[in-house]
């Protein structure tokens, strides 16, 4: 079996090697078609970087998703132990609060993409 997956893996990595381009023909973006005609001394990875976190909606859409991500992921990780502590033998209801945290958060992300796409309100 694991053979198997390592000459498809292999066959697929030398596939890619040989039929893409180092770049593609026309650039797939604007940034990309100004960062063409830069030449590579005036690119900097640091000051890009340094670009990126002096935008402050980039700022607030970084720390927003680090909140909840991580209010996610802790309430995730110890749902077992906080519903067990109370309730005893409630594994497997546990599991159910588990599910519907994370339905509702794909149903809820799905409503606000329709919700910003049909009123624009988005930055």
């Amino acid at each position: 079996m694991f053979y198997g997956t390592a000459i498809v893996s292999t066959l697929l990595f030398l596939l890619t090697g040989v039929v893409f381009e180092e770049k593609p023909k026309y650039p797939p973006s604007h940034s990309q078609a100004v960062l063409r005609t830069l030449p590579p001394e005036e690119y900097s990875y640091k000051q890009s970087i340094i670009n990126l976190f002096r935008n402050i909606p980039f700022v607030l859409l970084l720390i927003s998703y680090g909140i909840m991500t991580g209010a996610f992921y802790s309430v995730s990780t110890l749902l077992n132990q906080m519903i067990v502590t109370h309730y005893e033998g409630e594994e497997v209801n546990a599991g159910r609060i588990g599910l519907t945290l994370v339905v509702a958060g794909m149903v809820g992300s799905i409503i606000c993409g329709l919700w910003l796409d049909y009123t624009k309100t988005y930055k």
